[in-house]
């Protein structure tokens, strides 16, 4: 939805702003939240005046992500009866990113002049960190629809994961791969050295375009990060019935089995990663059926996370 087309809503409650930069969650947001207006396209002043319009008079409270300069235009014009969220999607080890310590440091430049009402978290040490520096700061756990085309029988290996990110620790899963019997495997690729690396170690690739195809029809998919963590991919893989291999994350910790064949000990360890991918060839089956207890418990706090942040 476009700022012009407002008026078309009919849940008044609440406005969603979501700018390009966090359209990697784009699925997760409109799942969980409804108003979701995109902020894809240049916005001007009138677009500004036609929102801050509408808010005053008809909505109860406006939710931001991420950071948009048309937020200036905007946030000191709404009246104080009404709430203004802003949710942060990022941990505090990624503020070694000077985009996402920017961000940061715009919430609380906004938080310290008293213009937003509460911070939400979509990581839950970050929430912490906050909530314990008296910051007003709530949990929030983004979902997606359940309901996916499961997964064809196959041989292959997903890379979820970005090249150019080096949180994402794609040349080590890589590596593993000379260690394990597979098919192929696919990732987008981005950096020239990634071609380069696939060469020089003859591993074996099927090129593909899209996120869609890297995550589709294999037996597994990695995704090792060292931070950086999308849950958005990590549920949507898993819904199509297919194990994801994790990194540093904390969302199986209530599930120990789980976390012991999905999460890694040590994040760039090539052997620890090659064995996981050896067990969950191993043991599909079981760990699916584990993962069935977690995503209905997950949809359900999912929603009451929600819940709690709109009130």
């Amino acid at each position: 939805m476009k700022i012009c087309d407002i008026n078309n809503i009919k849940n008044k409650n609440y406005i969603v702003l979501l700018p390009k930069n966090d359209y990697d969650i784009k699925d997760s947001v409109e799942y969980s939240f409804e108003n979701v207006i995109y902020l894809d396209y240049e916005t001007t002043k009138e677009d500004a005046d036609i929102l801050i319009d509408f808010i005053n008079n008809k909505a109860n409270q406006l939710i931001i992500f991420d950071y948009s300069e048309f937020y200036r235009l905007i946030l000191p014009y709404i009246r104080k009866s009404k709430k203004i969220k802003w949710i942060y999607k990022n941990n505090i080890a990624q503020i070694t990113d000077g985009n996402v310590r920017q961000t940061f440091n715009y919430i609380m430049e906004f938080y310290d002049r008293d213009i937003i009402d509460e911070i939400g978290c979509l990581d839950y040490s970050t929430y912490e960190i906050l909530k314990n520096s008296s910051y007003k700061a709530k949990y929030i756990l983004l979902d997606v629809n359940p309901k996916t085309k499961k997964s064809k029988k196959s041989d292959s290996i997903g890379l979820i994961g970005n090249d150019y990110n080096p949180n994402h620790n794609v040349y080590n899963e890589l590596s593993a791969l000379k260690l394990i019997d597979y098919s192929y495997v696919k990732l987008i690729k981005t950096m020239p050295a990634t071609n380069h690396f696939i060469k020089f170690f003859d591993i074996k690739e099927k090129e593909v375009n899209t996120l869609n195809e890297v995550m589709s029809d294999n037996f597994v998919n990695l995704y090792c990060n060292f931070t950086s963590t999308n849950t958005e991919l990590i549920l949507k893989s898993m819904d199509m019935g297919i194990p994801c291999i994790l990194g540093n994350t904390d969302i199986f910790d209530k599930y120990p089995k789980l976390k012991t064949y999905l999460v890694l000990q040590s994040d760039d360890d090539i052997s620890e990663i090659a064995n996981k991918i050896k067990n969950v060839k191993e043991n599909n089956k079981d760990i699916l059926q584990m993962y069935e207890k977690f995503r209905e418990s997950y949809s359900k706090n999912s929603k009451s996370s929600i819940d709690k942040f709109l009130k």
